[in-house]
């Protein structure tokens, strides 16, 4: 049953609210379609705890007593990624199986690499423009408009970036004014409410079901809406849920968009890697332009959408280039306009070298692309058949993407408080739901893009961890746990 939306104010940044800037005084998070969900801790590690920050009687007293003056209460409201507490947990348990990283365990194919090589030997390593070289975007816009079906105009519609978290926010800087409000279905990316945050907006969030696979349904976003709606964040696959939402329900949510006028960001990272099982609904809408490789459907690619879509790429997850720092935006010519603008003024330009290999790597063979997916759907299936049947967790089946979201409550546990124990007494790290927003409360997320052994062993661990704190009397365990090789 759906509930009437609900504002809920980040405790964390009650005292000093009064102070904040306008644009940060209208942050709060918003839970609409769902339970009331708390937002993540705005608490920074090593923060005062004394007076808020911002009063000005506190600067002569810090002078004087050599402490470090007032921090930006804007700063200080923003919340800290749930990702990285867990890595600086597993950083104290050296011997743990993680299963926290979402990212390949794959580097860039020998093309790609010798690309960048040979762009340095022949002095490639000046300043390009903003919105890239040339080459790059238009490597780009073949690549969209052959796996996608979206035609793009590399001159004025195409923007190089450091990576989509940084595509992220030059896409909501450039629509987002400060008050706005950005529906944000959740669970989401651990960064998408503090962006929106960042640049003065409203995060709203809207449940994803359980029962609907996660996937991001146009009823509930268009219940969400006000007049303060700005935009709406599309994230498919999904990260940390594996949904694929159908290129149906695209349509459906464009159309929403269009008639109520809002933007549509859209974070497609994980695009390419989709699996189209006998038991997924609209097997049909998950094949790229040509009919071939399985590909996630673009709301760009609806009819009328182009001109309110801003989409948000990376080739970190498709290309294994990670650590590289190199996406690319698709968006309307007036905000490549001033998604320029901004980038300009916040690093000049994107790392050249990445935009060679880049080039190599949209425009080279895409053999290693097929592996990995396949490589993904191999190991999905190691975690499927290791909680096949289990009693007390229950799997929203991923469909894309490279991670598993596991509804731990019937362990009678939060999933903080299983996350923190099965690390401290199976050596296996997860991440909580509650990282990826209040939806995300009872469940917790395991990626499956490293080591396939590992990863059997840690989804063993994890069972026998639940079905132990299920049934503490017995103490069942899987038939392929043994307690004897683990401690060993």
């Amino acid at each position: 049953m759906q509930q009437q939306s609900v504002v809920s104010r980040p405790k964390s940044s009650e005292a000093s609210l009064s102070r904040m800037p306008v644009a940060f005084e209208s942050s709060l998070v918003v839970q609409s379609s769902a339970t009331v969900s708390e937002p993540k801790s705005a608490v920074t590690p090593g923060a005062s705890r004394g007076k808020a920050s911002g009063e000005a009687s506190d600067a002569p007293a810090a002078a004087a007593s050599g402490v470090n003056p007032p921090l930006s209460p804007a700063a200080l409201a923003i919340p800290r990624s749930g990702i990285r507490d867990v890595f600086d947990r597993v950083e104290q348990v050296p011997d743990a199986i993680s299963l926290t990283v979402g990212e390949p365990s794959a580097t860039a194919a020998p093309h790609i690499v010798e690309a960048a090589c040979e762009a340095a030997r022949a002095g490639h390593t000046r300043y390009t423009n903003v919105l890239g070289i040339p080459e790059y975007r238009r490597a780009v816009a073949e690549y969209s408009a052959r796996v996608k079906g979206i035609s793009y105009d590399p001159e004025c519609e195409i923007q190089a970036v450091d990576g989509a978290t940084i595509g992220l926010y030059l896409a909501l800087a450039a629509v987002v004014a400060p008050g706005d409000e950005v529906i944000i279905p959740s669970p989401y990316f651990t960064s998408y409410d503090a962006e929106v945050m960042l640049v003065g907006g409203r995060p709203v969030t809207v449940a994803l079901r359980p029962e609907n696979g996660m996937r991001i349904n146009a009823a509930d976003i268009e219940a969400a809406i006000t007049p303060r709606t700005r935009a709406v964040i599309i994230n498919s696959p999904g990260n940390p849920t594996g949904a694929v939402t159908s290129a149906a329900e695209m349509a459906r949510i464009a159309e929403v968009c269009t008639r109520r006028g809002i933007w549509a960001i859209a974070d497609e990272v994980y695009h390419p890697f989709v699996f189209a099982d006998d038991d997924m609904r609209d097997t049909d809408d998950v094949r790229n332009a040509a009919g071939k490789s399985a590909v996630a459907p673009s709301i760009a690619a609806v009819p009328g959408m182009k001109e309110r879509t801003i989409v948000v790429e990376s080739l970190s997850k498709t290309y294994a280039m990670t650590g590289w720092r190199i996406g690319y935006l698709l968006a309307p010519e007036n905000v490549i306009e001033q998604t320029g603008k901004i980038a300009e003024l916040m690093h000049s330009s994107v790392n050249s070298l990445s935009q060679y290999a880049g080039v190599a790597a949209l425009t080279g063979p895409q053999d290693h692309v097929a592996a990995m997916r396949e490589e993904y759907r191999a190991k999905r299936q190691i975690v499927l058949d290791g909680l096949s049947d289990c009693p007390v967790l229950r799997l929203v089946r991923p469909q894309g993407a490279f991670y598993a979201f596991v509804d731990v409550r019937l362990t009678g546990l939060d999933s903080d408080e299983f996350s923190r124990r099965l690390l401290d007494e199976e050596r296996v790290a997860v991440v909580p739901g509650e990282a990826f927003g209040g939806a995300g409360r009872g469940f917790v997320r395991l990626s499956y893009a490293g080591d396939a052994d590992d990863l059997r062993e840690g989804v063993a661990r994890l069972r026998a961890f639940a079905e132990r704190v299920w049934n503490p009397i017995t103490g069942r365990h899987s038939a392929s746990y043994h307690p004897v090789a683990v401690m060993a």
